[in-house]
Formats: structure tokens, C-alpha cells, sequence
């Protein structure tokens, strides 16, 4: 049952609430804690997040955040230590974790089938509007952080484990207003632990017409290519390609909603615990890092 809707425009929670059933709309996110709420959905900038979510840890048993756990590592940590003192269960929004069609990939790049993975590539091109967040370096944490994370890192290090090395390039050339975020195309590669590496190509410039997802995973035996916007995955074996097609498949945000809410219960466990989407945040700074100081950057 969802009790409240909060935004600073009251209109908008009114509107919201009234939508979702919801008997309370309130323009201050405070007021919800008289209600005792079993658990908390935070959308919001995530210049603004972080003071929510530490607030939100003392008065609900379990948050759901939007997307990144957090805006920068150092509140990434003081969020996991505060969830940790007070028994809140944290799980940050990477829905693609909970996608069958990655769930498969996952499946066969694991258990060695097309041999052992070698390289990744990706594209991942959001047409961002100027006058959104998304936009804006300080409320957003930076084009890396809020959308190079969610298409595709964290999901392809679900895959292939640990990060150990970035480096990266990155411009600012259509939108290049101070205020706006620095890194507006960026092209970083990760290596990770296992010597697996990943070319990801991602921003907020995106041609009309233009395929703008994609990620093929190359391995030793075969590989694989996803294609997020039509929910198709192909397999490329020796013996030909195989198209397996997931887009009737429940979608992986009510999944996931789904699995937080058993999670609070002890039936579940959830997949983006911010002791893993800390690293999200980590490798987002590594990017930035490594693009505006031209150097590789390591990581633990």
C-alpha cells in the first residue's frame, strides 16, 4: 500500500498521489516519517539524494533508491555504515540485474559455455534535455555517475566480477554551459580482475535514427550481443546465431520492486546492496578522474 507522495511541489504530489492511491501528498519529504512507513522509494537529483536517504535510514525499515547509491564514494560510505547501525536494507535502482535477458547473458558468459570472455562493448546514447537534472554536473554527479553506471557497468560487472584499472576520454561540445556536465560524451575502458576488458561508449548526444543501446560480449568460443531496446539477445556459436526474445517477459523494475519488498520481509535478497553499488560510484569517479587528468586510474 503506498501512504504518501512528497515533492517540493505540492501540486505534483497531489497530482501523483491521487494517481497511485495515495491518501497523503506532502511538499516537505519530512512529514512522511509521522506515518511510520515500512519502507521508502527515493527519486530525486542525486545532488539532493544523499541528505534523503541518511534521513530516510532512521525512520524506515528499507530504501529503495532511484538509481546510484549515491553522488560521490565518500557519501556512498557514510550511507552503507549508517544502513548498517541502524538495520535498514539499501538497494540502489540498477534494474538490469533483475532482467531475464541478463539474467541469460549472465548465464552463459558465467558457466563458460562460449568459452572465456574477452571483451565488451557498448553503446548506450540518451537524447538528455538540456533543461533536465540529468544535465546538470551538480545535481546529477556528472554524466558517468547517472547514466554510464545504469547502461551499462553495473551490469556487466555483475558479469565479469571486479573492476582493477579505468581509463577514459571524454567532451563537452554540443551543450558546454558552465553548468552543465562536463564529461557530455565519454569513451572509458575498464579492465577487470579477470583480464576481460570493456569499451563503453556512452552520453547524451544521440542522433536521430541512430541505434543508440548495444552491448556484445566477445569470448573466446563465441559471443554475445543485447540489444536492451527490443529485449532480443543473440547467442554466436560456431554452429550459426541464435535470437532469443525476452520483451514478453515481466520487466525488470517490478521485478526488483518485487524483490526489495520480499527482502524486507527475509524472503529475498536484493542484488545492488550498497556494499556492491558503492563501486558503482567508485568506478564513476575513476572515469572522470582518468578523462579530465589524461592518466589511468586503479582501483582496489
Amino acid at each position: 500500500e503506498i501512504i504518501a507522495v512528497a515533492s517540493r511541489n505540492i501540486e505534483h504530489a497531489r497530482k501523483l498521489a491521487q494517481k497511485l492511491g495515495a491518501p497523503h501528498a506532502f511538499d516537505d519529504y519530512r512529514r512522511i516519517a509521522s506515518l511510520k512507513p515500512d519502507a521508502l522509494l527515493v527519486e530525486v537529483p542525486h545532488g539532493v539524494q544523499g541528505e534523503i536517504v541518511k534521513w530516510g535510514i532512521e525512520i524506515a525499515p528499507g530504501i529503495l533508491v532511484g538509481a546510484a547509491l549515491a553522488v560521490n564514494s565518500k557519501e556512498a560510505e557514510e550511507i552503507e555504515k549508517k544502513a548498517e547501525e541502524e538495520g535498514c536494507l539499501i538497494e540502489a535502482g540498477y534494474g538490469s540485474r533483475y532482467s531475464a535477458l541478463w539474467e541469460k547473458a549472465r548465464s552463459l558468459i558465467t558457466s563458460k559455455s562460449l568459452g572465456k570472455p574477452v571483451m565488451v562493448q557498448s553503446l548506450a546514447l540518451y537524447h538528455a534535455s538540456p533543461s533536465s537534472w540529468y544535465y546538470r554536473e551538480k545535481e546529477s554527479g556528472g554524466m558517468p555517475l547517472t547514466h554510464m553506471t545504469y547502461c551499462f557497468i553495473n551490469p556487466v560487472r555483475w558479469i565479469l566480477g571486479p573492476v582493477v584499472e579505468v581509463s577514459a576520454l571524454a567532451n563537452r561540445i554540443l551543450h558546454d554551459e558552465e553548468e552543465f556536465v562536463k564529461e557530455e560524451m565519454c569513451s572509458a575502458t575498464l579492465r577487470f580482475k579477470n583480464g576481460a576488458l570493456y569499451s563503453a561508449v556512452a552520453g547524451y548526444i544521440s542522433p536521430p535514427n541512430f541505434p543508440s543501446l548495444n552491448v556484445k560480449f566477445i569470448c573466446t568460443k563465441g559471443g554475445l550481443e543485447i540489444l536492451p531496446s527490443t529485449q532480443i539477445l543473440k547467442v554466436y556459436r560456431d554452429t550459426g546465431v541464435e535470437e532469443l526474445d525476452f520483451s514478453s517477459q515481466t520487466p525488470p523494475l517490478l521485478r526488483q520492486a518485487k524483490t526489495f519488498l520480499e527482502a524486507l520481509d527475509g524472503k529475498a535478497v536484493c542484488l545492488n546492496p550498497p556494499s556492491d553499488a558503492k563501486l558503482d560510484v567508485a568506478i564513476s569517479e575513476a572515469i572522470v578522474k582518468a578523462a579530465r587528468e589524461h592518466t589511468v586510474v586503479k582501483l582496489n
